[in-house]
Parts: structure tokens; C-alpha cells; sequence
């Protein structure tokens, strides 16, 4: 079974759907519920940032989850330089970004241990990485994410479960689609081949990680050679 998180997004509702030829979804979203009719697509309306409607989510289905892989694609992002970016908006990010993430992984990491399999993919981006102008609360969202993950990797290896970060350059859905021709042109530069990624690329990546029982606390890099 996957489980991914922030399956409204752009990129997360093609990647299921790129997942659901390997095994059944079972995809979270929070306001938006997807329109697509795929059979091995389950939705699941849960906010991230209540602890208990994760605990309810987990128990509902602990019985139906088997050979659990978990992505984490839900993230909330705003742009603002650090002088002006309020104390709700830092918290609201982190709760989504990381509070959320953790605690999802948290109570689905005891299943895992159960049953001696498990893989945790968090999925973080080379903007934040970079640090890029006006997403201090995004970029150390996702950077914590790292530490979180490298973490899991060296408490849950012994019992068959993985944890890696996949960070992401540019791709042609989800919030690079939002962006001013100015600001992809300035990201375009920057990428020796001057395209943006195919979301194949991000579907072959976590199939590769939950193939491969030795990769593990490591952060893979999908942004075109930046």
C-alpha cells in the first residue's frame, strides 16, 4: 500500500497515478478532493496539522495497510522576506510541513515495525536548499525534513524500513506552473539542459527507493544538473 500525502497538488496527483500500476493509493488531501476516477485511488480528507484525525486516520485503516510506502508530499508555501513573514504563517507552515509529516510518520512507523517493512519518502526541493529569497519559513521547513529523515534512517533500518528525501528542481506541474514567465526564464537559466523535468522522473525515483532495501538515509536529487 502507498500512502501519499497532499495528493491535491499538481505533481502529487500525477505521480499516484504513475504508483497506482505498482500498488493501491491511498491518497490525503485537506481542501481540494481530486476528480480522478482511478480504481486503485483511494481518498482520505485529513488535515495534517490535527493529531487526532491523523490517530483516527491510522486506526481506521491499520487493519487494510500492508507493505506501507509513505510519501509526503503535502506542503503549504508563502513568500516573504524574513522581516515581514508573520508568527501564524511560520507556525501554519511548520505544522503542515513538518509537525504533520512527522506525526503521520510517527504512528504509521508502528505498523512498519510490526511488520518488518517500510518505506518513508519526504520530498523536499533544491529552492529550499539554495535558500532562496523570501522562503525562510519553506526552506527551513523542508530542511528539517532532512534531519527528521536521516534520523529515521539510523532508528527503524533494523527493522526493514528505509527513510530518504527525494528534493526536486523544476517540473512542468504544481507550483512551477504558477510562476511569471520572468521568474521561470531566471530558473530555466540555470539548467544545463534549459528544460523542466518530466514527472516520470519523480515516479521511477520512489519506485527505485522502495525497491532498494540499501538506500537509506539519503537525499536524492532530481533537478536536471543545477
Amino acid at each position: 500500500m502507498i500512502i501519499i500525502t497532499g495528493i491535491s497538488g499538481g505533481i502529487g496527483s500525477i505521480v499516484a497515478d504513475g504508483l497506482s500500476k505498482k500498488d493501491n493509493i491511498i491518497g490525503l488531501y485537506n481542501h481540494n478532493k481530486p476528480n480522478n476516477k482511478n480504481k486503485n485511488i483511494s481518498y482520505v480528507n485529513i488535515d495534517l496539522r490535527d493529531e487526532d484525525q491523523i490517530i483516527e486516520f491510522v486506526n481506521r485503516y491499520k487493519n487494510s495497510l500492508s507493505n506501507i510506502t509513505l510519501v509526503h508530499f503535502a506542503a503549504i508555501k508563502k513568500d516573504e522576506l524574513a522581516v515581514n513573514i508573520n508568527s501564524s504563517d511560520w507556525q501554519n507552515i511548520f505544522d503542515v510541513n513538518v509537525k504533520g509529516a512527522f506525526l503521520l510518520t510517527k504512528y504509521i512507523l508502528k505498523i512498519m515495525m510490526t511488520e518488518g517493512w517500510g518505506r518513508v519518502i519526504y520530498i523536499s526541493s533544491k529552492g529550499s536548499e539554495a535558500g532562496d529569497v523570501g522562503t525562510t519559513a519553506y526552506s527551513s521547513s523542508k530542511m528539517a525534513l532532512m534531519g527528521i529523515s536521516r534520523t529515521l534512517s539510523k532508528e527503524y533500518a533494523l527493522f526493514g524500513i528505509t527513510s530518504n528525501v527525494i528534493s526536486l528542481g523544476a517540473f512542468d506541474a504544481g507550483l512551477y506552473t504558477e510562476l511569471s514567465e520572468k521568474v521561470k526564464n531566471k530558473i530555466l537559466s540555470k539548467v544545463p539542459s534549459k528544460k523542466v523535468g518530466s514527472i516520470n522522473n519523480i515516479t521511477n525515483a520512489i519506485n527505485f527507493i522502495v525497491d532498494s532495501d540499501y538506500i537509506n538515509g539519503s537525499i536524492l536529487t532530481i533537478d536536471g544538473g543545477v
